[in-house]
């Protein structure tokens, strides 16, 4: 949609609306004023109104033709029950929201001519802005190199440097994102630590044991472990911790397990910077 195609997004498309639910407010019975409870966002209506118009042709059958395809763009999810991605682009940068397609509501009066006014409207029952490139960081476990070998008669230190088991992650936006986390084998009770902008550290344990091709993939957010990627395999019970979420700013993500080094076994995490 947009320039040079058939469909011209007019004024009026607005992701940035947001209303709260607060459906435990209610006045108080013995005092001035109401009370509230637990109040949360709502999910967020987009509208997008679209003039469609066949930039080759003014016929009425090339209207008609644009008109199917964003009718079948609109078209409701069906039984798959899956959400579906609105992109847009705002000033240079490229954002996503996932949702429902709600509405799409023709003016005919033109149609004759060759063109129409759409109202089209998206809800995104996620009602966050997420950015439109997925990020992902990946590492293996931790070893160290450097440092002395043999035993001194004085107090002396030399550290080594640790390479791998941990990387920064870096969340531009202003609220707190989902990590998709997967840990492939082989592994012996590993575990994943986000040390937050703060320097307080979450961690995620797993009491299972990862033979080479195997993994576990991890949404944060969702709070799901599944072995090998299958829901029929949830490893939940075998997982204690902190599901935790990537907040605002620069966090360390730190990757270990109870067995012995290998060089094969990673930790991959993705995650999209989020804003309200």
């Amino acid at each position: 949609m947009g320039p040079g195609t058939a469909y011209l997004v007019t004024d009026g498309f607005n992701p940035f609306n947001r209303q709260a639910r607060a459906d435990q407010s209610e006045p108080r019975a013995w005092n001035h004023g109401s009370w509230s409870g637990a109040e949360f966002a709502a999910e967020a209506v987009v509208p997008v109104p679209v003039r469609v118009r066949d930039p080759s042709s003014s016929s009425q059958s090339a209207w008609l033709a644009a008109h199917q395809q964003l009718t079948a763009a609109f078209r409701p999810v069906g039984e798959a029950a899956e959400d579906v991605e609105l992109r847009f682009n705002y000033a240079g940068t490229e954002f996503v929201m996932f949702g429902r397609p709600r509405m799409l509501e023709l003016e005919t009066r033109t149609t004759r001519r060759g063109w129409s006014r759409t109202e089209c409207a998206f809800v995104a029952l996620d009602p966050l802005i997420y950015s439109g490139a997925l990020h992902q960081v990946v590492t293996g476990l931790p070893t160290f190199v450097g440092g002395l070998q043999v035993p001194l008669q004085v107090p002396f230190t030399v550290d080594g440097v640790q390479v791998g088991g941990r990387e920064d992650l870096v969340n531009v936006g202003t609220e707190s994102t989902g990590l998709f986390l997967r840990l492939d084998g082989p592994l012996d009770e590993p575990r994943a630590t986000l040390q937050d902008p703060d320097g307080v550290p979450h961690t995620l344990r797993f009491d299972v044991a990862l033979a080479a091709g195997q993994w576990l993939e991890v949404d944060t957010a969702a709070e799901t472990v599944f072995l090998n990627g299958l829901p029929t395999s949830s490893q939940l019970g075998k997982t204690a911790g902190e599901f935790f979420l990537l907040p605002p700013g620069t966090s360390t993500l730190r990757f270990a397990h109870t067995g012995d080094h290998n060089g094969t076994a990673q930790i991959t995490a993705s995650y999209r910077d989020a804003w309200w």
